[in-house]
């Protein structure tokens, strides 16, 4: 059964944003970034002219899904943060974020030259790598941690996978958890 898609002229202005967006984020993690602002148009099925008055330029389309991606990771982390053990509140934050990395063209592709599109984009991404920190910090504070261990570990397997999501899932996992391993205290 097909699910009836409502005509855009039915939607508010804020649906619209919401559809292109997620036609767009949909698109890109199958086919890449490099999709032409006319595919992207006939997926969501409307003129490009509309997709320039809901989001803006297909820089502006991919910095509003960066910026929904470091919501995303924001709110992991500060969620793991509530979590009781911070060992296993850290070591699940990373695989969930291992899972996002996997299959995901835009973050492949995007994610750092995003980052140069508007201070909003940069505000969100510091955002998402204060909340690691402070999950980091607290696995510190536990006794969890090497002494030399930092959140740019972590940060360094995400930037790895964007890189290397041909390598698959258990590939990816077993990165993460040779990270982890390496950034655990002997004693613990």
């Amino acid at each position: 059964m097909t699910i009836p898609v409502p005509q855009w002229s039915t939607l508010t202005a804020a649906e619209k944003r919401v559809r292109t967006l997620s036609v767009a984020d949909e698109l890109f993690a199958r086919d890449g970034v490099d999709v032409p602002m006319p595919v992207l148009a006939e997926a969501i099925g409307v003129g490009v002219g509309s997709i320039y008055r809901q989001v803006g330029t297909k820089d502006e389309v991919i910095a509003a899904l960066v910026i929904e991606r470091s919501a995303i990771l924001r709110a992991r982390f500060l969620a793991a943060l509530e979590q009781p053990d911070p060992w296993t509140a850290l070591s699940a934050a990373t695989h969930a974020t291992v899972e996002d990395c996997i299959d995901d063209a835009l973050s492949q592709t995007a994610w750092d030259e995003a980052a140069y599109a508007s201070e909003e984009v940069r505000a969100a991404r510091a955002a998402a790598t204060e909340a690691l920190a402070r999950l980091v910090a607290r696995a510190d504070a536990a006794g969890e941690l090497r002494a030399d261990a930092s959140h740019q570990d972590l940060r360094l397997v995400f930037c790895a996978l964007r890189e290397l999501a041909h390598i698959g899932p258990a590939a990816a996992h077993r990165l993460a958890d040779l990270v982890l391993r390496g950034m655990r205290a002997a004693a613990a």
